[in-house]
């Protein structure tokens, strides 16, 4: 058994040309933990954030990436609730880029013997589950408003806002995109750089405006989403691809009842109770067919700055990952 591996480091924050792959020793375990053979490292926004200093989560240096799936390889001292050879995932562990990581047991996620990649990356599943349930209950004929919704996020937004009998107006920034989101079955395409989404919105409503939005822009599209909202809607923020979204007015909100919220998957999965129980919920919609996870652009882990400069541009579809 080799005692060496691959990982990505950060020694500065900056550009994506900071990701540096180093050799280094495998990690020894505490009691608690186990060591996984990463098969797939999940690429998400916040990794880029911490990469370039709009988050100060870590010190430097460090190793990036909050979630993997793999095989578990070896056990801690105490380990009881896992055996070697058993798939797991997680969502909550810095260090995942990387071809193996020591992994608390209790933030390890048992998935099925048959998910792939696709399945097995579980950050935007459960960003998804979290969206849909905390803020307001989407009854059938619901009127929802889904940004950037041929993303990882997005797309699962718009199945299970579809599982809830929702109406869904969908956002995104071209046509390939738009064809994406039309074939999982959203009522309402806009691509909003050619067309105004919000007057999109309010001629689809007739002037009523949408029940719930999900925004993950940010300063491009969030005033507008916000004017968007029927009386009593709720405007959930939970991503700033374009940047931080400016300050909104409250008077507008008083008149008509609206509320605006923000959204993180970690407050949600803080308790890792109720980050299995969050990611149970994916599984089974996986399982019982209602959802189809989209597909993964992979890349090695000598791509990684690529991989970065990738979803950066906002060009990309699905999740991107390391494949290690």
């Amino acid at each position: 058994m080799t005692h060496e591996m691959k990982k990505v480091i950060i020694r500065q924050q900056g550009n994506a040309d900071v990701l540096e792959v180093v050799r280094s020793q495998i990690p020894s375990l505490n009691r608690l933990e186990v060591l996984v053979d990463v098969e797939a490292a999940g690429i998400n926004y916040v990794d880029v954030y911490m990469r370039n200093g709009a988050v100060q989560y870590a010190s430097l240096p460090f190793v990036p990436g909050f979630e993997g799936f793999g095989t578990v390889r070896e056990l801690g001292p105490d380990v009881t609730t896992l055996k070697v050879g058993t798939r797991i995932a997680w969502i909550n562990a810095l260090g995942s880029y990387a071809q193996q990581i020591a992994l608390p047991i209790e933030q390890a996620i048992i998935i099925p013997d048959c998910f792939g990649i696709d399945e097995g990356l579980l950050f935007q599943g459960v960003t998804a589950q979290y969206l849909i349930n905390e803020y307001c209950e989407i009854k059938p004929g619901s009127v929802v408003l889904v940004h950037a919704a041929a993303g990882g996020v997005g797309q699962l937004l718009v199945q299970w806002l579809k599982h809830l009998g929702a109406v869904v107006i969908a956002t995104a920034s071209n046509e390939e995109k738009l064809h994406t989101v039309r074939a999982l079955g959203a009522d309402h395409l806009v691509n909003y750089s050619t067309d105004s989404f919000l007057d999109a919105v309010n001629q689809i409503t007739n002037g009523r405006g949408v029940d719930v939005a999900f925004d993950a822009v940010g300063a491009a599209t969030f005033s507008d989403t916000v004017k968007a909202l029927a009386a009593r809607g709720t405007a959930i923020a939970y991503g700033q691809a374009s940047g931080v979204a400016p300050d909104i007015q409250v008077y507008p909100l008083i008149l008509k009842g609206a509320r605006i919220a923000g959204g993180s998957l970690f407050t949600y999965i803080a308790d890792p109770a109720e980050m299995q129980e969050r990611a149970a919920e994916w599984i089974d919609g996986i399982q019982e067919g209602w959802l189809t996870a989209s597909k993964t652009t992979r890349f090695s882990i000598e791509e990684v700055a690529d991989a970065h400069r990738q979803i950066e541009s906002r060009n990309t579809q699905g999740k991107l990952a390391l494949i290690m």
